[in-house]
């Protein structure tokens, strides 16, 4: 196990020297003094506009609204022409980075971004978990998509340690009624300040504690903060009875435009400094979060459709006396969970198609039961059979046991709303 520590340790040093010292004394100071006040965000917004070249309205207090007929930027036409909204390098863009998302949709994408933007992003994580109450250099646990032990350890280990960043990091993969009291042991005895965890992940936990009648004994976690997935009201409320803390939960895509981060009030705040965000209408009374960039000058993302909707607040400031304008509810990014033979409880596996954007164009995780799955795939002819084993490598290393296969399909299903389920059922 100790490789797999050595790893996250040795990532985490370099992230500290590239990103999270410029982020946590460069950008939060600033990112902080402005959450209080009208003016000062005001203000902050208007000079990162001019700085990114993009146009945004001034006011970050409130979301404006729009609608449908206007001039949007489209996932589609992304993938398509990335090359459309990629800048000349100039002196402060030279150093720059692509990631690869395939986001609830399975399909790939492909995206530059600044070094600057990247600490900023540092900056803006570093505000939310001081929201909770973190501060630098207290424990954390972390227990998401990564991997983090063998497919079964000898030892029963099913997570390893950031030596450096004082982080324990889990498996999300090898969670089951067998093995959650020992995820709750070592939870207990490395005591984190925060939990960092998908909502399914932590859900299980709470499920299992709140089942058993018992409760999580460690004495230093002030809050849970949750993303990646939509956080229901019912699994808040489990994980904020068995771990008698707070949950909190952020909301944040690939394309760095909209950000949205929840306080101690439970509220829901969208970072209007981090993001110009406007929102699109819809007829059930949900709007879809629209996003200008104020981070990343090497690919400027101008009203850019995400495809996440939210439930419109009531436009009354929140207690906590932050100024950000805040929504009832995010609501874009419901998935399925897979619950296995063995009990092991499945989600979140996005992460299998990053990285494949080369001729994959949509993907999705079909589940015929009793630990079957088939990877269904819309390719071109430049995603071969090396790429369709890859892709099945990746998957099997994240859920280890079962029977999984390629499938190429000419198109995915969609359902009434022209969406497809990125994990689907069929038994």
């Amino acid at each position: 196990m100790w490789t797999y520590s050595l790893k996250f340790t040795l990532r985490s040093l370099l992230r500290e020297l590239l990103r999270g010292f410029w982020g946590r004394y460069l950008v939060y100071p600033r990112l902080a003094a402005v959450e209080r006040s009208a003016a000062l965000l005001n203000a902050a917004i208007a000079r990162r506009a001019r700085r990114i070249g993009v146009p945004v309205e001034p006011d970050g207090t409130r979301l404006r609204r729009l609608t449908q007929g206007a001039a949007l930027l489209d996932k589609t036409e992304l993938q398509r022409h990335p090359e459309r909204f990629l800048r000349p390098r100039s002196l402060g863009t030279l150093l720059r980075n692509t990631i690869r998302t395939s986001g609830t949709s399975g399909s790939p994408l492909a995206l530059v971004q600044t070094l600057g933007a990247v600490i900023r992003e540092e900056g803006f994580i570093q505000r939310q978990l001081a929201w909770i109450g973190w501060r630098h250099g207290q424990r954390r646990a972390w227990i998401r998509g990564e991997i983090v032990c063998p497919p079964q350890p000898p030892d029963g280990r099913y997570w390893c340690q950031d030596w450096f960043g004082k982080m324990l990091m889990m498996s999300s993969y090898h969670l089951s009624n067998a093995t959650i009291g020992a995820y709750v042991g070592a939870l207990e005895r490395h005591d984190p300040v925060v939990i960092h965890a998908y909502p399914s992940s932590v859900g299980t936990l709470a499920a299992w504690l709140n089942a058993a009648g018992q409760r999580y004994r460690g004495r230093a976690l002030r809050g849970v903060l949750t993303s990646s997935e939509t956080l229901e009201p019912e699994v808040r409320m489990a994980v904020e009875s068995a771990f008698g803390v707070p949950v909190y939960d952020w909301y944040g895509q690939a394309e760095r435009v909209v950000a949205i981060g929840s306080c101690e009030r439970g509220n829901y705040h969208v970072l209007t400094d981090y993001g110009a965000v406007e929102l699109l209408e819809g007829e059930d009374g949900s709007c879809e979060l629209v996003g200008t960039t104020l981070n990343n000058a090497a690919m400027p993302l101008v009203r850019y459709r995400t495809g996440d909707r939210v439930l419109p607040g009531n436009g009354r400031p929140c207690a906590c006396g932050r100024v950000f304008p805040t929504v009832k509810a995010v609501i874009g990014r419901q998935e399925r969970i897979v619950t296995l033979p063995d009990g092991r409880v499945i989600a979140r596996l996005d992460r299998v198609f990053q990285g494949h954007e080369r001729g994959l164009l949509e993907g999705q995780v079909l589940y015929r039961g009793d630990a079957r799955f088939v990877l269904r795939v819309v390719a071109t002819d430049a995603f071969g059979a090396a790429d369709e084993a890859a892709l099945l490598d990746k998957f099997l290393l994240r859920v280890p046991g079962v029977d999984a296969g390629v499938e190429r399909v000419a198109a995915i299903p969609r359902g009434p709303n022209g969406k497809y389920e990125f994990i689907a059922f069929e038994m």
